[in-house]
């Protein structure tokens, strides 16, 4: 396998962990439809702040997430809207799987 492969193969797998993250699956969902600062995303999902920042530079190192300042806060954005229709397409690959086990069990 050529060096290049092996490169985009490693971020590639760097980029599939952070999206695979149960944490950072909120905040994607809150960032498809508008950017936030980190206080907008602690509010809307709940959770402390240390926790959403942590998420957020892992997005960010991997390119899943960039950001801009906005007066004093920085906010956050996906770094491409294809991000979200990915999240779309890992759930309704889940969704068929789910309905084809239960059709199986019930066959059963």
């Amino acid at each position: 396998m050529e060096d290049h492969n092996k490169a985009i193969f490693e971020i590639q797998a760097n980029f599939c962990k952070a999206m695979a993250n149960p944490a950072c699956l909120p905040i994607l969902h809150l960032l498809r439809y508008q950017p936030m600062t980190v206080g907008e995303i602690v509010h809307a999902s709940r959770n402390n702040q240390p926790m959403i920042s942590r998420q957020l530079a892992i997005l960010r190192c991997v390119g899943v997430v960039s950001c801009y300042r906005r007066g004093n806060e920085i906010e956050y954005e996906l770094d491409n809207p294809h991000i979200g229709e990915v999240c779309d397409m890992v759930r309704a690959v889940l969704v068929e799987q789910t309905q084809r086990r239960s059709n199986l069990l019930n066959e059963l």
